[in-house]
C-alpha cells in the first residue's frame, strides 16, 4: 500500500505545482501586460501620433503611449525608468505605499526598494542617468520624489526590480524627444482574435525596428512551455505507477501463496472460483482507495510544502496551491485501475488452487 501511497501523492504534488504555477503566470503575464497588443521599439522614435489614429479605430477600448528607458543610472543603481501619462497610471497597477502620483511633468514616484536603499524620501531630488546614443552619451534629467510604491505591472514575474515612474512629458522635454514615444499599449474593447491579428501584422510592417507582443501569444508560449514541463513530470508519475503495479503484483501473489489453505477451505466449501476472487479483488480495491486517499492527503500537504519552501528561499514567484477535485478522483481511479491490473497474475494463480491437493498437503 505504501507504493500506492507514495505515487499518487507524488502525482497530486506535481500535478498541483503546475497547475497552480500556470495560475500563477498567466496572472503575472496578464498584469506585466494589461493590454492585448504591445508596441516597443529600443529608440524613442514612434511619433505620438500613431496611438492617437490607432486609439479612433474600431474595436479598440483605450490606447497608452508611453516610453520605457532600461539604460538609466540613479545613485550608481541600474533602474527602468517609465513615462506614462498620469491619466493612465491606474492601468498598470501602481501599487502605492507612501506619497502621491506624480501630478506635473518633473515629478516622480520611486520603487521603494530603491528609495531604502538610496535613503531617498519623498519630496527630496533624485537624478536619473540616460544613456541617450552609442558614443555613450548621457543626459541627466532631475525627478522630484512624490511617492513611493512597491510594484507596479504585477511586479514583473516578482522581481523587485529598480523601477521609477514620471509623466510622459517629462521624458519627453529632457531627451528631447517632444511627440515621439517608445512604447504603445493598446486595448480592445472585445475578444477578437482575428481584428487583433490583422492589428499586429500591420504595425509589425510599419515598424519593422520594433517588437509587437500580443498577449494571447505571450499566454501560448507560455502554455507551451508548461505542457512540456507537465510532459516530464507525466514520465515521472507513470514511472512511479509502474514500480507501483509491480509491488501490488508482488505483494498479491504473496498474498494468494500465504493464504491457499485459506482458499482451499473456501472452495472446499462450496465457493466458486468466481466468489474467490471477487473477495481478493476487493482486498485489492480497498487497499488502493485507502492508500489513494492517504496519498492525496499527502500529496495536497507537499504543495504546500513545496510552496512553503520556495517562499523561504526567496523564489520570485508564488505559486497558489488550488484544491483540484478532479484531479484527486482521476488519482483513485489510476491507482485503482493499476492495481486491478497488476492483481490480475495472482488472481488468475487462485484458479489453479486444488482444495484436496491443499488440504492433503495441510
Amino acid at each position: 500500500m505504501l507504493a500506492i501511497v507514495y505515487s499518487v501523492a507524488l502525482m497530486v504534488t506535481l500535478e498541483t505545482m503546475t497547475y497552480g504555477f500556470k495560475v500563477a503566470i498567466t496572472s503575472e503575464v496578464e498584469n506585466i501586460l494589461p493590454t492585448d497588443l504591445m508596441v516597443y521599439s529600443q529608440s524613442v522614435s514612434i511619433p505620438e501620433e500613431v496611438a492617437q489614429v490607432i486609439a479612433r479605430l474600431p474595436h479598440v477600448s483605450y490606447v497608452v503611449p508611453a516610453i520605457i528607458l532600461g539604460t538609466v543610472q540613479v545613485n550608481g543603481q541600474a533602474v527602468t525608468l517609465i513615462g506614462i501619462p498620469s491619466q493612465y497610471f491606474s492601468y498598470f497597477e501602481v501599487h502605492m505605499e507612501n506619497g502621491s502620483m506624480p501630478a506635473s511633468d518633473g515629478e516622480a514616484i520611486i520603487q521603494d526598494t530603491l528609495a531604502s536603499e538610496g535613503n531617498v524620501s519623498i519630496g527630496d531630488t533624485i537624478y536619473a542617468q540616460v544613456l541617450t546614443g552609442v558614443q555613450g552619451s548621457t543626459q541627466i534629467i532631475p525627478l522630484k520624489v512624490t511617492g513611493t510604491f512597491s510594484s507596479i505591472l504585477g511586479g514583473f514575474l516578482g522581481f523587485h526590480l529598480n523601477m521609477i515612474v514620471t509623466t510622459i512629458g517629462t521624458l519627453q522635454d529632457d531627451l528631447g524627444d517632444a511627440g515621439f514615444i517608445n512604447a504603445i499599449f493598446i486595448k480592445l474593447s472585445q475578444e477578437n482574435p482575428t481584428y487583433l491579428n490583422q492589428l499586429a501584422t500591420a504595425l509589425s510592417e510599419y515598424f519593422p525596428n520594433a517588437d509587437v507582443y500580443e498577449q494571447s501569444s505571450v499566454l501560448g508560449s507560455i502554455s507551451n512551455a508548461l505542457s512540456m514541463v507537465n510532459l516530464f513530470f507525466v514520465v515521472i508519475i507513470a514511472l512511479s505507477l509502474i514500480v507501483t503495479g509491480l509491488s501490488v503484483a508482488n505483494t498479491a501473489i504473496m498474498n494468494v501463496r500465504e493464504r491457499t489453505r485459506e482458499i482451499g477451505i473456501l472452495k472446499a466449501l462450496g465457493a466458486s472460483n468466481r466468489q474467490v476472487i471477487i473477495i481478493f479483488l476487493l482486498e485489492v480495491i480497498i487497499m488502493s482507495i485507502v492508500g489513494s486517499a492517504l496519498g492525496i492527503v499527502l500529496g495536497i500537504g507537499g504543495a504546500y510544502l513545496a510552496r512553503y519552501i520556495m517562499i523561504k528561499i526567496n523564489v520570485p514567484i508564488i505559486i497558489p496551491v488550488i484544491l483540484l477535485p478532479t484531479l484527486y478522483l482521476y488519482s483513485l481511479l489510476i491507482a485503482v485501475a493499476t492495481s486491478i491490473v497488476a492483481s490480475v497474475p495472482s488472481l488468475i494463480s487462485i484458479t489453479r488452487i486444488r482444495p484436496m491437493e491443499v488440504l492433503r498437503i495441510e
